[in-house]
């Protein structure tokens, strides 16, 4: 027979690993600069039909991006040049280590990079990852950018 306090305790384990799981999908926001909107619609949508997570994306002019990264409005991964994501990562918006290049365009370099108030730090490592595998690069390429 099973005692009330083993039973108790099993009963506590229980209810802690299933308030502890994970509720479900990720939800993040991107925030791109518009230069890489044509790739990033495409590349948005692959990811959410291969992934768990769901990815939105969001478009400004560079000012804009700078101007909310720098405000702190509510996104996981900003995607701006490599003079802005510097200037980001100075200014502490962004975690460090985690910038990466995807894709230039004439004279400018465009990176992703977590920020430092994003909620899903692990899903926001698997977004950029993700967007810079070869099948991003042939994206970036056919949509007339040179890869990373």
């Amino acid at each position: 027979m099973i005692k009330t306090s083993q039973f108790t305790a099993g009963f506590l384990f229980l209810a802690a690993a299933v308030m502890t799981a994970p509720a479900g999908a990720a939800e993040l926001k991107v925030l791109s600069v518009d230069a890489m909107k044509p790739a990033m619609e495409e590349l948005a949508k692959s990811f959410n039909a291969t992934s768990k997570e769901k990815l939105t994306v969001e478009f400004a002019t560079p000012a804009d991006v700078e101007k909310k990264i720098n405000a702190e409005d509510e996104y996981d991964i900003v995607i701006a040049d490599k003079k802005a994501t510097q200037s980001f990562y100075t200014a502490a918006k962004i975690a460090g280590g985690s910038s990466k290049a995807l894709a230039k365009k004439g004279d400018e370099e465009f990176e992703a990079s977590m920020v430092n108030w994003c909620q899903q730090p692990l899903a926001g490592n698997e977004v950029i990852k993700f967007l810079t595998t070869p099948k991003a690069a042939e994206v970036y390429k056919a949509k007339g950018m040179q890869p990373g």
